[in-house]
Formats: C-alpha cells, structure tokens, sequence
C-alpha cells in the first residue's frame, strides 16, 4: 500500500495537538448551522401551514379535487428529478452523512444543500409525513463540509467537524442540543473521544444560542410533567416496555418489507417513487387531514384523551401513511414522524391506565413521553440519544428514571424479537444503496483513516496484531490506549476500548465492504 504524500499516518498520531483549532472551527460551524437551520425550519413551517389550507380549501370546495390531485403528480414527478439529479438528497440524510464521513462517497455539499432544501420543502407542501430533523442532520454536515474543505488540516479533522456539523443540526432542529452531541457520538461514531465530544458539544451549543435567539426557549413538545410515576406503580412500565418493544419491533419490520416492495416493482424507479406518497396524500387530505406532514397535528389531538376507538384508527393510518413515505426514500426526516406514532401508541396506553388501572389523570403525559422515548429505542437502537431527546424536547427532567426503565425495557425486548437486527439489515442495505458517488481508485488514490473503538467481546479483543484478519488495502497505524498512543507491531496485543486507526484507499471498489468487515472486527 503507497502512502508516499500522505499525511494519514501522522495525522493519527498528532491530531489531539489541533484540539483548539476545531474547537475554533466547530463554534463557526455551530453558528452558521444555526442560521441555516433557523431559515430552514421557518421554511418548513411556512409549507406546512400552507399545505393545511389548501387542503381545506379543496375540501370546501370540490371541484378542485382533480386539479389537485394533477398538482401533486407534477409535484412528486419534480421531487423525483431533483433525486435523480442529486442522489444524495434522498431519505432522511444521516445515512448519507455516514458514508461521506466513512468516505464510502462524495458529492458537492452546496448542490446537496439546495436540492435538500428543495426537495424536503416540496415534499412538506405535498403534506407527507416526513420531518425535518434528518435534513438539518444533513445540512449542518453540508456546511461543515464546505468550511473544512477550505480549512482543515487534516482528514480526521475533516471527519470530527462534518459530524460536529450534522450534531448541531439534529440540535438545532429539535431544540436539543445534548440529544445532537449524543446523536453523532452514539449513531455517527459509536465510540467515545474527548475531541468529538467537545467539537460537537462548541458546535451544538453555538447553533442553539442561534436557534433560541429566534424560536426562544421553549421545549418543542409541550408535554411538560413536574412529577414521577411512584415507585410503587412500576410495574406498569415494565409491561408499557414490552408493548413498546413489541411495536417497535413491528415498525422496523414492516419498514423493511415496503422498502423490498418498493425496490421490486419496476415501474418505481427511485425517482418515481415519491408518487405513491403524493397521490395518497391528496386522499388522506380529503378524509382524514390530521395523519399529514411531520406530526404536530397528531400532537394537537392527543394533548388530551380522546376515544379509544379513534386513536386506533389514527394510529393505523398515521403508521401506514408514514411507512409509505419513508420507503419511498423522498427527501425528508423520519424521526418525528417515528415520535408522532410512539406518542399515539402513548396516548392510547395512557387513556386504558387512567380509565381501567385506576392511574391519576396527570400521568396521561407521563405515558406519552415514555412512549416516544422507548418507542425511539427499540427502533433506532440508541437509549441514550432517547432518553436526552425526550428530556430536551418536552422539558420532562423529573422522568428520567421512568425514561431509563421503559427504554432499557424496549431495548431488551426488540433485541429478543430481532427487531434489533432488523434495523441493523436495514441500516446497512439502505446505507449500500446511497453510497452513491463512488470514484475508481487508482495507485495514487487518496488514502482515509477509519478510527473504531474495539468492544468488550468483540473478536479483536484479545488478539495480536498479526492475528488479525484484515481485509486487502487496510493496514493498522496507530492504537490509542488511554493517553498512550501506541505503534502496533505483530505481537502488539489488542485489548477491549483500545482505540484503533486504520488506514485504506479512499474510493477502493471494495471500500464498502472493507468498512463493514473491519466494524464486524472491532463490535460485538
């Protein structure tokens, strides 16, 4: 392997001396997310709003039924050339942010940004259940891009600000700024690093001083509690668990099967794909408005109790609605959408403990906060990132051991379902199918480091270097055990929480697969 004029190796050994150069560099980004963000979040608003009057007009007024109905076909048949034009503005955006990160792709930032803000924007005036919180992932890695393309020193560096930017935009578009630091260290990263947490927490912290300069500081979701569930009734959660777990066990399998269903019908080209969403929007805005866009009509309803009867029926067409939106792969988030449904599940509990388990009416938001949270774990597998995120979004600090129970709970149960391996399949065929800018290497290709954590039980545990079985065109540099940094040699032994520095050919044919086999090494 060529590392003549490569500064990986180096870079691997040195970069904690560059600490406060990106921490310079994170507050800049964090500053400019926030102003991205904020635009962007006043956009979406505007659309949504919009959207819900002219669905109400067209009820009003049916004649205009068919029109619409064309004026969504041209929209969607819009949003698919966008896709077609920029691949990498498809879905949520983390996924993508993932692979440009694991350097699995490339692609312009500032022609992703705008076909982002175009395509999630269009797709918010067709009224489809998808959020915005996965596009402000994507936006703040755009800008961060575009600032470290200009003024970073290293790849590494280059690495810690593009997650420092997507942290800060999860942030910034939930009102959370803890949730998007634990968002890139326990989704991004999946590992612990003192220069990722405080490039994270300078740039989430910058984008919220933006944020709350111009939403203010009031939680997102005002379901507020000043009180806890007593000791004495937590049995209940532990039952709520295991239907939380269940649910979400069921939402990552049914999300699988659509997007199969979807990849084989032929005639659903990906960029003919946002048509299905469209055209059912335009029929669900004539009979039952309130299942449309990210979710805040939901959470208008249920902020008090309403018919069981009805919030059954709400919760099957919102979960259908948002499964069809999501495996259509057009433009927009997935995470309040996946809120909007856990709070339903939540108000339903609720309504059945107040009503026949004798529980007090004021814990009927208690069960919705719990449900989001453990609803949020049992699907994306990261209780940590649930529990901040419901914190910070609905104020609710007096929960936190409620959070913990129901989302440990959620956990266990979806990981003995297979729910968990489910998300994992998922996760990686849909993270395969938008490594989409691949550029063929050559024998002076660019070289990238890929930096992993080895786990406790991982097959790497224990191990000496030589008895690694590395894939081709990977050579380990540099293992990193506390503050030593330690030059591995073949009978250099690998112990669990060493910090591993690989390094491979930027665009290898085989780049997707050497990442996958080296996560296999180092995780349990």
């Amino acid at each position: 392997m060529k590392l003549k004029g490569n500064k990986a190796g180096i870079e691997a050994l040195n970069i904690d001396s560059y600490q406060l150069p990106v921490l310079g560099k994170s507050l800049i980004i964090g500053l400019i997310v926030g102003v991205v963000v904020s635009l962007y979040r006043m956009l979406l608003e505007f659309l949504e709003k919009s959207a819900f009057s002219i669905y109400d007009y067209v009820r009003d007024n049916p004649v205009w039924i068919a029109p619409m109905f064309i004026i969504l076909i041209l929209v969607a048949l819009l949003v698919g050339r966008i896709m077609k034009a920029q691949p990498m503005c498809s879905g949520s955006g983390s996924a993508e942010v993932k692979n440009l990160i694991a350097g699995r792709s490339q692609y312009s930032w500032w022609r992703v940004l705008i076909a982002k803000v175009l395509g999630s924007g269009l797709a918010t005036a067709g009224g489809l259940s998808l959020g915005r919180e996965g596009p402000c992932i994507q936006l703040g890695a755009c800008v961060a891009q575009g600032i470290s393309d200009k003024f970073s020193h290293f790849p590494v560096e280059k690495k810690v600000l593009i997650a420092s930017g997507a942290g800060a935009g999860m942030g910034a578009a939930l009102n959370a700024p803890l949730a998007g630091v634990m968002f890139a260290i326990e989704e991004i990263f999946r590992y612990f690093s003192p220069l990722i947490l405080l490039s994270t927490l300078t740039a989430a912290v910058a984008a919220q001083f933006v944020c709350r300069s111009i939403f203010g500081i009031a939680p997102v979701l005002e379901f507020t509690v000043d009180t806890s569930i007593p000791l004495a009734d937590f049995w209940v959660l532990i039952v709520f668990g295991l239907v939380i777990g269940i649910a979400g066990s069921v939402y990552n399998y049914v999300l699988l099967k659509v997007r199969t269903a979807y990849n084989r019908v032929r005639f659903l080209t990906p960029s003919r794909r946002p048509l299905i969403p469209f055209i059912c929007a335009g029929g669900l805005a004539l009979i039952m408005p309130e299942v449309l866009c990210a979710g805040h009509a939901v959470f208008n309803i249920i902020e008090q109790p309403n018919d069981l009867g009805y919030l059954w029926v709400l919760l099957a067409v919102k979960f259908i609605f948002v499964m069809i939106c999501l495996g259509s792969n057009t433009p927009g988030g997935d995470l309040f959408p996946l809120l909007a449904v856990g709070a339903i599940i939540g108000s339903i509990f609720g309504t059945i403990a107040i009503n026949y388990w004798g529980f007090a009416p004021e814990f009927y938001y208690h069960f919705i906060i719990l449900a989001m949270a453990g609803f949020f774990t049992s699907i994306v597998g990261a209780p940590i990132t649930a529990i901040v995120l419901l914190m910070e979004m609905t104020g609710s600090f007096p929960l936190l051991l409620s959070l913990s129970v129901v989302c440990l709970i959620s956990y266990v149960v979806t990981d003995l379902l297979g729910g968990t391996a489910v998300y994992k399949k998922a996760r990686i065929t849909y993270e395969r199918e938008n490594a989409k800018s691949p550029v063929v290497a050559t024998d002076n290709a660019e070289k990238i480091t890929v930096e992993l954590i080895v786990h406790f039980g991982s097959p790497a545990d224990g191990k000496q270097v030589k008895e690694l079985l590395l894939p081709p065109n990977c050579l380990l540099i540099s293992i990193r055990r506390g503050d030593q940094t330690i030059i591995p040699k073949g009978d250099t032994q690998i112990i669990a929480e060493d910090y591993l520095v690989f390094i491979t050919d930027r665009y290898d044919e085989d780049n997707t697969a050497i990442y996958e086999k080296l996560i296999e090494l180092t995780t349990k």
